[in-house]
């Protein structure tokens, strides 16, 4: 795994027959999702040819479209093309689309509509379904490597030779762990040779280490794994090649190791390492069984006196020249696994006790020409229930009979871990489609005992405010031993230790060990990290109770409960996130209401009691301030408008057209008490897709802001469109348009703070005039910047809108 390709940007399609909508649509999703890219058609056989062209991530599709419905687009896509990501995204929508919608399979269903909010929301359905998705994807990235390896272990019962099984080990971590440069070295005698390379290995890359010498010597002597992540750095590692940066070691029994290497830094992680133990530990037990058997075979011309010393149960046929089979002898071995001796039960009642019902007993028929060796799995009763072994079946003709040896190897530890890793792998599924990080740790805590067969088991998941691990999940059984358990601090021992250096952790006898904590009638612990979420303590009230196969299997399902406590968090993350929107889009609506009814109604009621008392005042004092107050009525009457106007302009536009820069610019002008100002237009016939009336509202707010600036600050003392203090101009960009004055700027306002709600720099602005600009251009999905006007002198303001088109 030498340089792994850097990751592709995820590709979104958006189907919509409105061009301007797709538009914003994708703009929407590029500015808020880093790292995707967007394409955009607006027909659905156009996003059929797309889909069919290169691959596509996610599809936010429209529904009513001239061709066909997003709906029957979906149908299309999921029979063709597969499963991914599809969401409808409309302006059409009603209880009747979307059952349509959920009834088909749709990832998810959003109306148009509610403003930049809406998109925002799309944009985190659309990251929670790209997120979900590689989820899955990394799943199943795990899952077809172990079902690979599962595969590989038992293709290697068919290797004849120590050196096939290396080579097949750099087979399977090439093609399967996708290991660029890695090989296989075989201990002999004092020293480590390399055996077997891959395509990115050269002799110049290997050499002999003696035993203990070395990463590969060590290895070998100290039968441990070593992870390096800089080589340059690490008193273990002494690689022959000068561009070897990082690199795994990890033992293959006593026999050799295996090695992976890399010209990067850090390039292999602890899953890496687990899948590749678990490809040494089949490897090292295949040559287990090569070697049994080539002693076997070494030995065949002596089994009739020697093959009691045989481990391996055994048991000797004799087969005569009429086909009658006895049973002539059985080794120590058979007769403590099957409780069969030979001379005391014939061949039929042997056969009888120890092959189960419903299962084929093996009669081979042996003959001149057929005396071959037979090796088959098979099922066979014992002592302790129905097991399953290798049965090597071993022929040798002498003085007309036919002598056949039985030899039993027993391979039932390691179907129990295959059918165990299965059941893994369907608990894992079931931990990924958990609503919370709870959820999953009772799926975790459960299949620890139900399915790796632990007596006890817990979850403890990290809390950052008290700084422990809290007990989240504890079984029945571990309350049982241990009672009630409180959370853990930096005080409490191993638990909390394996959490904070995130290593495994294994105590054999707790009785004979010193902790910081009690644990009741436990007698061996068994700690996994989970990385930063916590850790998962497992328990058994029996010493020594976890082996290496125990260990390794732990830290399968912990890695797979950390996979599914990333994605529950992240969900969580993403649930909250829609739900803040959602509020905020809920307050916007009650603003609204209560601006244009609870303040323009006493408004209205103030102004015409005004009205009524005016003529029953004689006073001038008294008119006076009676014209003081009508201004202020009318002020706020202004205000109250100006926020309305920010609550609605902020909302989405659904349906933008093609609208003319020059014609909206001089329209909004008439709108406006421009006496003093000049407008100069050098748009052309350019236009631009908008909403008409919020594009002329505006151009009225950005002329407003102008004319009212300029004059504040004495820039206008008479008013003369011949000779005007202020000029305003409107051109265009490469991709919008602009508006900009030679007045006197932001002086004393930050330009970009301007257009937030409540800046002005005049006595009696709002506040709100550019903040309504900044609405409607979010509306649009356009961007806005804000800077000087741009001459020597640096006065004026401008305002640039990029509209993308």
């Amino acid at each position: 795994m030498d340089e792994r390709p850097v990751d592709r940007r995820e590709v979104v399609l958006v189907v919509d027959d409105e061009p301007g909508a797709a538009d914003l649509v994708a703009t929407y999703l590029e500015r808020l999702l880093g790292g995707i890219e967007t394409v955009v058609v607006t027909s659905p056989s156009a996003a059929l040819e797309r889909l069919r062209e290169r691959p596509i991530d996610c599809v936010v599709s429209d529904h009513d479209m001239p061709e066909s419905t997003g709906l029957e687009l979906l149908e299309t896509v999921r029979s063709e093309i597969g499963e991914i990501p599809f969401l409808l995204f409309t302006g059409k929508g009603s209880e009747e689309i979307a059952s349509e919608a959920i009834s088909a399979g749709v990832t998810d269903y959003l109306q148009k509509g509610g403003g930049a909010d809406q998109y925002e929301m799309l944009a985190n359905r659309v990251d929670n379904a790209l997120s979900r998705r590689q989820a899955e994807s990394d799943l199943l990235e795990v899952n077809r490597k172990v079902t690979a390896i599962h595969e590989f272990a038992t293709d290697l019962s068919s290797a004849g030779t120590v050196e096939e099984v290396f080579e097949r080990v750099v087979g399977v971590a090439s093609e399967v762990l996708e290991f660029d440069r890695c090989l296989t070295a075989r201990r002999e005698g004092g020293y480590v040779y390399p055996t077997a390379l891959s395509e990115g290995v050269t002799e110049d890359d290997v050499r002999r280490f003696e035993l203990g010498e070395g990463l590969a010597g060590r290895t070998v002597a100290e039968e441990r794994t070593f992870l390096i992540e800089e080589v340059d750095k690490s008193p273990d590692a002494d690689p022959v090649a000068h561009d070897v940066e990082s690199a795994i070691s990890v033992p293959i029994g006593e026999y050799g190791n295996f090695q992976a290497i890399s010209g990067g830094r850090a390039t292999f992680d602890e899953r890496d390492v687990e899948f590749a133990e678990l490809v040494t530990a089949h490897a090292a037990e295949a040559i287990d069984q090569i070697e049994t058997e080539r002693a076997l075979r070494a030995e065949r011309d002596r089994l009739a006196t020697l093959f009691d010393n045989v481990p391996s149960p055994v048991a000797r046929l004799v087969i005569d020249e009429a086909g009658e089979r006895t049973l002539d002898a059985t080794n120590d071995a058979f007769e403590e696994t099957f409780g069969c001796v030979a001379g005391e039960v014939t061949y039929e009642e042997m056969c009888a006790r120890i092959v189960p019902a419903g299962v084929d007993s093996i009669e081979p028929d042996w003959s001149d020409t057929d005396m071959e060796t037979m090796r088959t799995e098979v099922e066979r009763r014992t002592g302790t229930g129905v097991r399953d072994f290798i049965l090597h079946a071993i022929p040798t003709e002498t003085d007309g009979e036919v002598l056949v040896h039985l030899v039993y190897a027993d391979i039932d530890e390691q179907k129990r871990v295959e059918r165990t890793l299965r059941r893994l792998h369907e608990a894992t599924r079931e931990m990924f489609a958990g609503e919370d990080r709870e959820e999953v740790a009772r799926v975790a805590a459960r299949t620890a005992i139900d399915t790796l067969g632990f007596p006890n088991s817990g979850v403890r998941l990290y809390d950052p405010d008290a700084g422990t691990l809290r007990p989240t999940v504890i079984s029945e059984e571990a309350v049982a031993a241990l009672g009630e358990r409180p959370p853990f601090g930096p005080d409490d021992g191993v638990i909390w230790d394996a959490f904070d250096r995130e290593e495994t952790v294994v105590v054999d006898d707790l009785a004979a060990t010193e902790t910081a904590v009690e644990y009741g009638d436990l007698r061996s612990l068994l700690v996994v990290s989970l990385g930063d979420h916590g850790v998962m303590p497992l328990g058994s009230p029996d010493p020594n109770f976890f082996d290496d196969t125990d260990v390794q299997l732990a830290r399968v399902l912990a890695a797979n409960v950390t996979a599914a406590l990333d994605r529950a968090e992240r969900t969580e993350q993403l649930r909250d996130r829609d739900a803040a929107l959602q509020r905020e889009l809920d307050r916007l609506e009650k603003f609204a209401g209560v601006v244009s009814h609870d303040l323009r109604n006493p408004l209205t009621v103030a102004s015409g009691r005004v009205e009524l008392l005016r003529p029953l005042v004689d006073d001038e004092d008294a008119h006076e301030q009676l014209d003081r107050l009508e201004d202020a009525h009318e002020r706020m009457g202004e205000l109250i408008e100006d926020l309305l106007a920010l609550a609605r302009e902020g909302r989405t536009v659904d349906d933008p057209e093609p609208v003319a820069i020059a014609d909206s610019a001089r329209e909004a002008w008439g709108t406006v008490d421009t006496a003093g100002t000049a407008l100069e237009i050098e748009a052309g016939d350019a236009t631009v897709h908008a909403d008409p009336e919020r594009l002329r509202t505006l151009f009225e707010n950005l002329f407003r802001n102008s004319v009212e600036h300029g004059s504040t600050r004495g820039r206008i003392p008479e008013r003369s469109d011949a000779d005007p203090d202020v000029t305003v101009t409107v051109g265009t960009l490469p991709d919008g348009f602009f508006v900009a004055d030679d007045g006197p700027g932001f002086d004393g306002v930050d330009p970009e703070e301007a257009t937030k709600y409540g800046t002005s720099s005049a006595d009696h602005g709002s506040g709100l005039g550019l903040a309504i600009v900044r609405e409607i251009t979010d509306a649009h999905g356009w961007r806005v910047t804000v800077g000087g006007g741009g001459d020597e002198d640096e006065t004026g303001a401008r305002f640039e809108f990029r509209t993308g088109g």
